[in-house]
């Protein structure tokens, strides 16, 4: 069978779920069938040495934001005629943008990938927003759109009239081999927080920013603790730090500061999550929530509101609750408070690894581009 020669167009390779999400497919996939090369069109580079250790050498094309970008796009364009691929594969809405521009122009076959529910809850920029209602005029030779989650297909398909024919759900993909229930690890972390064995914990996994909701999470915590006073909270992600004066605030108004550990941005997440008892996610708006599949992989239950694919991804490893500190707060203590606490935990895990393994999702992607090459020659 010919090798898929696959151009990825992609913003920038920041920090971000959507980078990682990337980084994490192709580390997966196999290379014999599917070539890939990987075109960033602007200058971030902080993920580039991790995508460089899996062989893949990334293109900046260095486009800069408040400049006419006439010289980038005459690189771009050569760029992709030198690497002469099958087809080119947008990566969130710019790059998928970028590719149908590109595709138009060169005759080449272009598939996009949506990261998340573009709903007005997810809070995008004016930008974002603009580069999503411009690709409509792109959609109608879209040969494969990849949504990350059912919901993102369905927003998609219903509200913004993208083909359903052509609308692929393909979730992130997780290493359950990173991501797993880890005895040793729980002990380090609650010994390093001073936490105790026996203390419940909940903990949440997500940046500062508005739709991840974090006033709902401490709005529950003060609640719950009124019944478990022994109750300790973790926080992780980017400005989740001292130095963040509004959440600050948040805990000397709730009386939390001596529950809440606030841990900022960590990479070593398979090291924290083992730690917890429950994982909460308070979010307005997703895509695919991978919190919640990397923590259930570690054999923790979460509790959820119903954002993106949080339905499909719980099952029975947890909760989802409605929006509100009391629903959260009843469903903490119904799971740790419950003799079915152990099977809720192992079904977490096992529902993980028969649906979400990164290895099972790099598969299928792999179809899709070889069917998408035999359809097109």
């Amino acid at each position: 069978m010919t090798t898929v020669r696959v151009c990825i167009v992609i913003t920038g390779l920041g920090i971000g779920g959507a980078e990682h999400a990337l980084l994490k497919l192709l580390t997966a996939l196999d290379r014999r069938r599917i070539e890939v090369s990987l075109i960033v069109l602007g200058r971030l580079d902080t993920l580039a040495p991790q995508y460089r250790a899996i062989g893949i050498e990334p293109i900046f094309i260095g486009f800069q934001a408040g400049r006419w970008p006439f010289t980038e796009i005459g690189r771009f364009i050569r760029t992709v005629r030198d690497l002469r691929p099958h087809l080119l594969q947008g990566w969130m809405y710019h790059g998928n943008l970028a590719a149908s521009f590109l595709g138009a122009r060169l005759g080449l076959p272009v598939c996009w990938s949506v990261r998340d529910t573009p709903d007005p809850a997810h809070g995008h920029s004016r930008f974002t927003r603009m580069t999503i209602a411009l690709s409509r005029w792109y959609v109608g030779r879209v040969a494969k759109i990849f949504n990350v989650s059912t919901r993102s297909a369905a927003y998609c398909c219903e509200r913004l009239g993208w083909p359903a024919a052509r609308t692929e759900v393909l979730p992130n993909g997780l290493d359950v081999r990173r991501f797993h229930p880890d005895d040793d690890a729980r002990r380090r972390l609650r010994l390093e927080l001073d936490m105790g064995e026996n203390a419940p914990v909940v903990g949440m996994v997500a940046r500062w920013s508005p739709v991840k909701n974090h006033r709902l999470f401490i709005e529950a915590a003060a609640v719950w603790r009124q019944v478990r006073p022994d109750a300790r909270f973790v926080l992780v992600g980017k400005g989740l730090d001292a130095e963040n004066a509004e959440l600050a605030a948040w805990l000397d108004e709730y009386a939390l500061r001596d529950a809440v550990h606030l841990l900022g941005a960590r990479h070593d997440l398979e090291c924290i999550y083992p730690a917890f008892d429950l994982l909460a996610l308070t979010s307005k708006s997703e895509g695919f929530p991978n919190v919640l599949a990397e923590a259930m992989a570690c054999g923790v239950p979460v509790v959820s509101t119903d954002v993106g694919d949080a339905v499909e991804i719980v099952g029975e490893g947890g909760r989802i609750v409605a929006a509100t500190a009391g629903a959260f707060a009843e469903a903490f203590s119904a799971l740790m408070s419950g003799p079915e606490y152990p099977a809720t935990a192992d079904a977490a895990r096992r529902r993980i690894v028969e649906r979400y393994a990164i290895e099972n999702v790099a598969e299928r992607l792999a179809a899709q581009y070889e069917a998408l090459l035999r359809a097109s020659t």
